[in-house]
């Protein structure tokens, strides 16, 4: 499992934040002409306020969270060509049921002689999935190049015969001398990389253009607004990046920061504000949100704008400031955040942000609250909503006509 991870990295001038990279596949390849079986799901942690399983990374299968573009559930009598799935199955923890069904070999249960012919084969270890396509289990791949390269020419002939869409085949970095084999002698591509893996994909059918997803499309960073009744508001200057202090020393800015693997924003915006500033706080509302595209490597960035209040016997002059991020950490009034601000364009989205802010102070605006809701599906756990109305009176089955 790849670790959750931090970059510190700053890149916006109006808010100064950059954002993590959502990690995972976001599994929407498109069911094909059967669907496999449904296994029994696994229980999910629980949404925040539970921390404990925050910093915890997903495992590759473990994060393909999509349906397929305009995919419907199948019915179980639709069960056809790519149907025969055995061994144990593995447990995932997603919202959407998860697309890797069992370890198990895919193969053409109609065609008995070529299904006897495949068990003679040796195959990479590979996981059904539930649109047609085959998940590589890379703990077995083989100790050497000579026999990746022979066991992934006859997987791939005998997923061609199967009926497979699409294959997801993820080389760690130990197995590094596996990707140009996969690139040459297997036709797969890039999708994806983090430090300890490059998952590599291919689309089997020559009739229809590649429907494999892309990778994640969004980034997710936010920023806090801390206020503490009496007209002050936290508010820091940055040691580097483009509002960096020694360039900009008028600049004063919310606290931002990154949204890691597994967090919900309430708990980023409280673990941020705490890391860069001591100050110890608990999530009120979301008073905002910026969706921009083009950020960062082509990412797509979307920005939460935060409101926290201070926790329950905290003193709010108390600041212990991280002197590896910031330059400067400071209780200031609200004017120098919105008003005196020379460094926000008038009429620009921080502008409008800011003005929020000024508002939820003054107590004529308070954002949208949260709920942890079960997942539904008959599935275990919660997951973290955010609405104007934060409350469980509202549901579609309370509806009357």
């Amino acid at each position: 499992r790849a670790s959750a991870r931090r970059c510190h990295l700053r890149m916006s001038l109006t808010t100064g934040h950059v954002v993590s990279s959502t990690r995972g596949l976001l599994f929407r390849a498109i069911r094909s002409r059967a669907c496999t079986p449904t296994v029994a799901p696994s229980p999910v942690r629980s949404a925040y306020p539970t921390t404990a399983s925050r910093r915890s990374a997903s495992a590759v299968a473990g994060s393909l969270r999509s349906l397929p573009r305009g995919a419907a559930p199948c019915p179980s009598s639709s069960f056809a060509s790519i149907a025969a799935v055995r061994s144990t199955a593995r447990l995932h923890s997603t919202i959407i049921p998860q697309a890797a069904t069992a370890d198990a070999d895919v193969f053409d249960a109609t065609d008995r002689d070529a299904a006897k012919k495949k068990k003679n084969e040796k195959m990479l270890g590979h996981a059904a999935d539930r649109y047609g396509g085959v998940i590589v289990d890379d703990a077995t791949l083989p100790d050497t190049v000579d026999a990746f390269a022979a066991q992934l020419e006859a997987s791939l002939k005998a997923w061609i015969a199967a009926g497979v869409r699409g294959v997801w085949l993820k080389i760690p970095k130990e197995r590094a001398e596996y990707v140009g084999v996969a690139v040459d002698a297997g036709g797969f591509g890039f999708h994806h990389a983090e430090p300890s893996y490059v998952m590599m994909t291919r689309w089997l059918p020559t009739d229809e253009p590649d429907m494999l997803p892309p990778n994640a499309s969004h980034q997710v960073g936010v920023g806090a607004f801390v206020h503490d009744g009496k007209g002050r508001v936290l508010l820091v200057q940055e040691r580097r990046g483009p509002a960096a202090a020694a360039s900009r020393p008028d600049f004063w800015k919310l606290p931002t920061g990154l949204v890691e693997q597994g967090e919900d924003i309430p708990a980023a915006a409280v673990r941020e504000v705490e890391e860069e500033t001591g100050v110890k706080t608990e999530f009120h509302s979301i008073l905002g949100i910026r969706h921009g595209h083009n950020v960062a490597f082509g990412k797509s960035d979307m920005f939460f704008l935060v409101a926290l209040r201070l926790r329950d016997g905290e003193d709010a002059s108390a600041i212990t400031m991280c002197e590896r991020e910031l330059a400067d950490a400071q209780w200031r009034s609200i004017e120098d955040m919105a008003v005196r601000n020379q460094h926000i364009m008038p009429g620009s989205h921080m502008d409008h942000m800011y003005g929020l802010c000024v508002e939820h102070a003054a107590g004529r605006y308070a954002g949208m609250g949260w709920q942890a809701l079960p997942i539904g599906f008959n599935r275990d756990g919660t997951v973290t909503t955010y609405s104007n109305a934060p409350t469980r009176e509202i549901m579609g089955k309370n509806m009357r006509s």
